[in-house]
């Protein structure tokens, strides 16, 4: 990456200087409005945290984008680095940049906050998408968030998000970034999710208010450093609705070419699940309808029919299995996909067969386009994550303290209901 260290606000004063006309003939004065053909399609903005091996795959992931000549595509970033790296871009003090790339060689640089800056703050994330709307300005806009990140789970680290900064050990929760969206004033054409276990109930509910689409794993996520590039490619030549899904579908195809040449990643279970997000509500009413049946099940009392849906239940998929490392115990999310969850139930209970065939046919409605790879022989499918605890672990664990029950996805489906009262040995 081109460093040009500019300031911005010289760069528009000059430029409101040129644009500045005073007629000779008349004491009014004409202001040249700058002709905005030269408004690009596409902005996108690229938030992001380092952290382990991130901060080099993030770096060479920008730069990377920076080559494809794109000129109806831009992109602007945040990035803070993990304190004691260095690079070009980074000191080893673990500050936070930002930079506008013109979608030519030049790329504007700038420091904005030393190792105490905390991107989890709403108030920072609005600045970034505010300013980058103004530096920036396109028809579309995409965010890319990228870090560590895990599933839904109020353990003693306070596991329930993404962007996870080691240097101040804390993770961006889903609550803090959709305020921050709420507070920047923006809609995407997408959201992408670089982060682990993202594509959960909990996380894509609140999200679907804010895009078009929404692209994230179930699984772990890999950051490939091609990510960037292959999306900027793939938006040169959109010129319609329907030339944006299909970009969209030859992207993951993309991502999925240059998983099978990465040593790290080909032998992961992994997916990527491209959600519609006009079709997302309907899901969750399929979600709440079958809440509803379970509690109903549980208020029956009868001790037969629940012994045998709690069996069923138990043999749902556990979505994070091999990123399990068994001494972190207290960091599994107990995430689980609601379709398998739904079918696993209503093999237990055929009363609930037509709600589980519900949940599946919304969840193939939302979800779009999929890429899956390396999944157990026993799992066909994967469609979306969700918590699955019993009623002992959601005493321990403190989810109702954690605010479980104040997020969106159970607000709208009533989810906890089934999960205090559900018996299921649960497989983690």
């Amino acid at each position: 990456m081109t460093l040009i260290r500019s300031i911005y606000r010289i760069t528009v004063l000059l430029l409101c200087c040129t644009l500045l006309v005073m007629c000779s003939d008349s004491p009014t004065t004409v202001i040249i409005i700058p002709n905005n053909d030269d408004k690009p399609t596409y902005t996108i903005m690229y938030y992001a945290v380092g952290g382990a091996t991130l901060d080099e795959a993030i770096e060479e992931s920008v730069e990377r984008a920076e080559k494809i000549a794109a000129t109806n595509v831009r992109m602007t970033g945040c990035i803070k680095w993990t304190k004691g790296y260095v690079s070009g871009l980074s000191n080893g003090e673990g500050e936070v940049i930002r930079f506008v790339s013109q979608g030519k060689s030049e790329t504007e640089i700038e420091k904005i906050g030393d190792n105490n800056w905390a991107m989890s703050e709403p108030e920072h994330i609005a600045e970034f998408l505010e300013w980058s709307r103004e530096v920036a300005p396109a028809d579309h806009y995409i965010l890319v968030v990228a870090g560590h990140g895990n599933g839904w789970s109020p353990s003693a680290d306070g596991t329930r998000g993404t962007l996870r900064d080691t240097d101040l050990g804390q993770y961006t929760t889903i609550e803090e970034l959709c305020e921050g969206i709420e507070r920047g004033c923006t809609t995407f054409r997408m959201i992408q999710m670089i982060s682990c276990s993202a594509n959960a109930m909990e996380y894509i509910t609140p999200l679907s208010q804010y895009a078009d689409y929404i692209l994230a794993s179930s699984h772990i996520s890999v950051m490939l450093s091609s990510e960037l590039a292959f999306l900027k490619n793939e938006l040169k030549d959109i010129k319609s609705d329907v030339d944006f899904e299909k970009s969209l579908s030859h992207y993951l195809n993309d991502i999925n070419s240059d998983i099978k040449s990465n040593e790290a990643a080909k032998s992961e279970t992994l997916d990527f699940i491209l959600t519609e997000c006009k079709s997302f509500a309907a899901l969750n009413e399929a979600i709440a309808d079958f809440t509803k049946a379970l509690v109903e099940v549980y208020e029956s009392e009868d001790k037969d029919v629940i012994t045998t849906l709690e069996e069923s239940i138990a043999k749902a998929y556990y979505l994070s299995q091999e990123a399990l490392i068994p001494e972190e115990e207290e960091r599994r999310a107990y995430t689980y996909d609601i379709v398998d969850i739904a079918r696993c139930a209503a093999k237990g209970c055929e009363a609930l067969a037509e709600y589980a065939e519900a949940i599946e046919r919304r969840a193939e409605e939302a979800r779009v386009k999929h890429c899956i790879r390396n999944l157990p022989a026993e799992v066909s499918e994967v469609y979306y994550g969700v918590t699955l605890t019993n009623a002992e672990k959601w005493t321990e664990r403190g989810y109702e303290a954690a605010g479980y029950e104040q997020t969106l996805f159970n607000r709208e489906t009533q989810w906890a209901e089934f999960l205090k009262r559900n018996n299921a040995e649960i497989r983690y």
